[in-house]
């Protein structure tokens, strides 16, 4: 449940978040490496956008679709690692996180999905490390099942940027 809460509490400052500045550390390949600071707490996350996305749905229906490896703002909070689907998810569904067909899950929550512990968090961390490319796989609360598949090229690269940024 302490879990549950901190990544709650970390959706919600990430929407507050959006009113303070936030610092491109930079772009290796496919992905970016963000710094932002609020007050003395410091959060770096790098992101991703798929390059293909499956499903019957109407693009223009769906809002922004991103993957996310956090650090902070609790100095506890590492590698945490978190999907923004771009539609709410069916309730009480799962997301099927697959990298080079090594299957995770991840709870869902709104529009946003989480791994349910910091141990999950680092295995999937270390097989986007060595992976080439990441499937987001879930379920709109309409009942729509959608793909997105992601390339790895760069996220080694664009954590070490936010290692360095947050102290990690």
């Amino acid at each position: 449940m302490k879990i549950f809460m901190l990544n709650i509490f970390i959706s919600i400052f990430f929407s507050f978040n959006a009113l303070s500045e936030t610092l491109i550390l930079g772009v290796e390949r496919d992905w970016t490496a963000y710094r932002s600071d609020s007050g003395d707490k410091r959060t770096c996350f790098v992101s991703s956008e798929p390059k293909s996305s499956k499903g019957d749905y109407k693009k223009e229906n769906r809002g922004d679709v991103r993957v996310y490896v956090t650090h902070g703002p609790a100095q506890d909070v590492t590698n945490e690692v978190s999907i923004k689907a771009g539609y709410d998810h069916k309730e009480q569904s799962i997301v099927k996180y697959t990298i080079d067909g090594k299957k995770f899950s991840l709870f869902t929550l709104k529009d946003r999905a989480w791994a349910e512990t910091p141990e999950l968090d680092s295995k999937i961390v270390s097989a986007m490390k060595a992976g080439n490319k990441l499937i987001v796989s879930g379920t709109s609360s309409r009942g729509t099942d959608t793909e997105d598949t992601y390339s790895l090229f760069g996220f080694t690269a664009a954590l070490k940027l936010i290692d360095k940024a947050c102290g990690r």
